[in-house]
């Protein structure tokens, strides 16, 4: 069953992919109401993408991966590190078949051998932040991921390369001149504690400036697009010019971010 908030995200998101002015969304939602009608500005139809962390995806992000593929011929492959089976009751009933019959591979992004120049466009929404803290559970029917019943048994450390080999393995699958569409919650900067929708405990990266340049200055790419949004104190997403713009929000026990960056990056 989708939620108001991810089926007015989606409705706007398809606006967007349609060409027609969307209905403004209303204060209160996530940064899926700034990263999926983005998204979804840069499809033409036609392309061949490769997803991260499509499994977990929200259902508006995850509805429109599913509009491109019925109705623009878009050809999605994935990578996450939990099976869609796993998690099957999550998915509206009616798209259970469709996100089945997405091929993806099981594992993590920074060690796949990865097919080299193969796609048009990779994407990574929301995803990059959780690499190297979420562990994937395969026994436990409670949760799909590892997460802790105390803030204090959270690994709050992860490796200082993450950024650099997720950035480097999508410079290798996508073709040159190829686009990856990245997404981030921004903030104050380094490990936020998390408590997830069972009550449980993990932990995300949240980006500063430094952080960012990691992303944004990756051999492998050129800048076409950076954007930067913050959620001010009514709750309404503006943008803002910089990642200083954004120094005092963090993300740490809240229901979703106070700030996110969004960049499209062109493959060299």
């Amino acid at each position: 069953m989708m939620s108001e908030e991810a089926t007015q995200i989606l409705a706007v998101a398809k606006s967007v992919l349609a060409g027609t002015d969307p209905l403004p969304l209303p204060p209160g939602l996530s940064e899926r109401a700034i990263e999926t009608p983005w998204v979804a500005s840069h499809f033409r139809g036609g392309e061949r993408v490769l997803d991260i962390g499509f499994t977990m995806s929200s259902l508006d992000y995850l509805g429109l991966l599913l509009e491109l593929r019925k109705s623009r011929g878009v050809t999605i492959e994935a990578i996450d590190i939990v099976k869609p089976e796993r998690v099957v009751r999550r998915y509206p009933a009616d798209w259970v078949a469709d996100v089945l019959a997405v091929p993806i591979t099981i594992g993590d992004v920074r060690t796949l051998e990865l097919p080299a120049s193969r796609y048009d466009i990779a994407t990574c929404i929301s995803t990059i932040e959780h690499i190297g803290f979420d562990e994937a559970t395969h026994a436990d029917p409670a949760t799909a991921f590892a997460r802790s019943t105390t803030a204090d048994g959270v690994k709050l450390h992860r490796d200082a390369d993450v950024n650099a080999k997720v950035l480097a393995q999508l410079g290798r699958a996508l073709r040159p001149g190829g686009v990856l569409l990245i997404s981030v919650p921004m903030g104050k900067g380094g490990p936020a504690l998390l408590r997830d929708s069972l009550g449980l405990y993990c932990a995300q990266w949240e980006y500063d400036a430094a952080s960012w340049r990691e992303i944004v200055e990756a051999p492998e790419f050129d800048i076409v697009e950076q954007q930067f949004y913050r959620c001010d104190a009514d709750h309404v997403w503006r943008a803002v010019s910089a990642p200083e713009d954004l120094v005092e929000q963090s993300s740490a026990l809240q229901p979703h971010a106070a700030g996110c960056a969004l960049a499209a990056l062109r493959r060299r």
